[in-house]
């Protein structure tokens, strides 16, 4: 099979940001269903993991981020897209802003909560695997 773009895995980052040991959490309806999860969307051509997680807080949250560290590394495909994907977790410091809710970006109501009650979420999957792992406390330096 010839690889071409339509046939490759997607990559995206998701990104745990962290505020006075609480994580952000947004709720996404986009799907027809309840679901959470915390910032995040495609790595894009030309800029650093650390460049892409911090644009992706700041479009889907308003918020600025720093000191950015690998987590988490997760495969899974998505039937409904006929697609496979890496999400690439990653946690950040806040460091200033107030959360909004940028509609066309399909999270809202964002929240800072424990990251042991964002597990009792219905979670998209990658999120969780992301949450689970930064509570582990292995963080790659």
């Amino acid at each position: 099979m010839r690889n071409n773009e339509n046939n490759r895995p997607s990559v995206g980052v998701a990104v745990v940001v962290l505020k006075d040991k609480r994580v952000l959490i947004g709720e996404d309806r986009r799907k027809g269903k309840r679901m959470f999860g915390v910032p995040g969307g495609h790595w894009e051509n030309k800029e650093s993991l650390r460049e892409a997680a911090i644009r992706e807080v700041k479009e889907e949250s308003g918020l600025e981020c720093n000191t950015i560290k690998l987590v988490s590394v997760y495969d899974f495909y998505r039937a409904d897209k006929k697609r496979s994907y890496v999400t690439i977790g990653l946690k950040a410091q806040y460091v200033s802003g107030q959360p909004q809710d940028l509609e066309d970006e399909g999270r809202m109501n964002w929240k800072w909560i424990k990251p042991e009650k964002a597990l009792e979420l219905n979670l998209f999957p990658p999120d969780r695997i992301l949450i689970e792992r930064y509570i582990s406390g292995i963080i790659f330096e």
